[in-house]
């Protein structure tokens, strides 16, 4: 081979390299412009419908905090829980929509914590469900925002979900203003998993109290299947500074963490799943800030069903609150078990 020709092939090797580079840096920008990418922080404006009421010192108030299982109901075993559902049928979507917002209209709490809400998945026939909650009750102001959000999702294998859109919300009876969206520390996995995978948050709001300090409200849901690889440590970093900011707060949602105390190897898995050692809950104190104050290692705690059991198995939803609210009364609500995998949390305060 003479030396023009040489030329020639390293020529045509680079063309071809920069064009292999320019599809891959295609493919990399695809990938991530399917999916939902939001800052480290947002401001986050109520939307409200109408003049709400006002809280005074002395006042009570009710809370309901609930992880819906995006209405899919408990009649499927989904994929990420060992089962092969993926999506649900949208007159089982409706029918499960109907009954939460039933539940809710009978509790009428003034203030209802939400997480997993599908407002445009493909998985539960792209159906706006924060439309059905709003209906269920005479709220004032209500916010929403994603924290599973991809235009085409293709996973898993067998049957990919598609579009999934899932978010969560808070609705208020009282007036609500400005708060944030924090991004919370993801998983330990892969680039391309990242992008993909759930983005979740620490949703808040300030509840204004007339005369005195307002009541920062805080809703999450921590990542699940973390295998004790320090996510929720780093997660549970995050609630501790904002719990630490003032006096006046209350945090509720799926913590996927065990109380204090509670031993893992009772769960049919071993409870790998729940491997930190130390137990990060700890250090949100449940034992002083919990709405079930008290044995939090008590049946009646428990919040999650499995699907197929009767029973809940464990306790892992909770909600939180500082001394400034009185504990008036509490209960987890063994009425919605045929409604979702997790049962909801009731709980009344009042302003000291």
């Amino acid at each position: 081979m003479d030396e023009e020709e040489a030329l020639g092939w390293k020529r045509r090797a680079g063309i071809l390299l920069g064009s292999l580079s320019g599809i891959g840096v295609l493919g990399l920008m695809g990938i991530r412009s399917l999916n939902y990418n939001p800052p480290a922080r947002m401001e986050l404006s109520p939307e409200c419908l109408r003049p709400g009421k006002v809280l005074k010192p002395g006042d009570e108030f009710s809370v309901l905090s609930w992880n819906l299982q995006f209405a899919g109901s408990r009649e499927h075993e989904f994929f990420y829980d060992g089962g092969s559902a993926v999506h649900v049928d949208e007159v089982t979507v409706q029918n499960t929509m109907q009954a939460i917002a039933d539940l809710i209209k009978v509790r009428s709490p003034d203030v209802l914590f939400l997480q997993e809400v599908d407002r445009d998945s493909a998985r539960t026939g792209r159906v706006d469900q924060l439309q059905a909650y709003l209906g269920a009750g005479d709220w004032a102001c209500y916010s929403s925002t994603p924290y599973h959000r991809s235009r085409y999702l293709p996973h898993p294998a067998s049957e990919h979900l598609g579009r999934v859109d899932m978010h969560l919300a808070v609705l208020s009876r009282f007036t609500l203003e400005q708060g944030e969206r924090i991004a919370l520390p993801g998983l330990r996995e892969s680039w391309l998993r990242r992008q993909f995978n759930l983005k979740r948050a620490l949703q808040w709001l300030l509840l204004p109290v007339e005369g005195a300090e307002p009541i920062r409200l805080g809703n999450t849901h921590l990542s699940a299947f973390s295998d004790g690889d320090g996510t929720l440590s780093h997660q549970v970093g995050v609630l501790e500074a904002w719990v630490a900011q003032d006096e006046s707060w209350v945090l509720a949602g799926d913590m996927n963490m065990l109380p204090p105390g509670d031993d893992r190897g009772r769960l049919p898995d071993g409870g790998a799943a729940y491997a930190d050692d130390p137990n990060p809950m700890e250090r949100l104190q449940p034992d002083r800030y919990d709405v079930a104050r008290g044995d939090l290692l008590n049946e009646q705690a428990r919040t999650y069903l499995p699907f197929g059991a009767e029973e809940p198995l464990k306790k892992i939803d909770y909600l939180l609150s500082s001394d400034r609210l009185e504990l008036v009364e509490q209960s987890v609500l063994r009425e919605a078990s045929e409604l979702s995998d997790h049962l909801p949390i009731w709980a009344k305060y009042r302003v000291r």
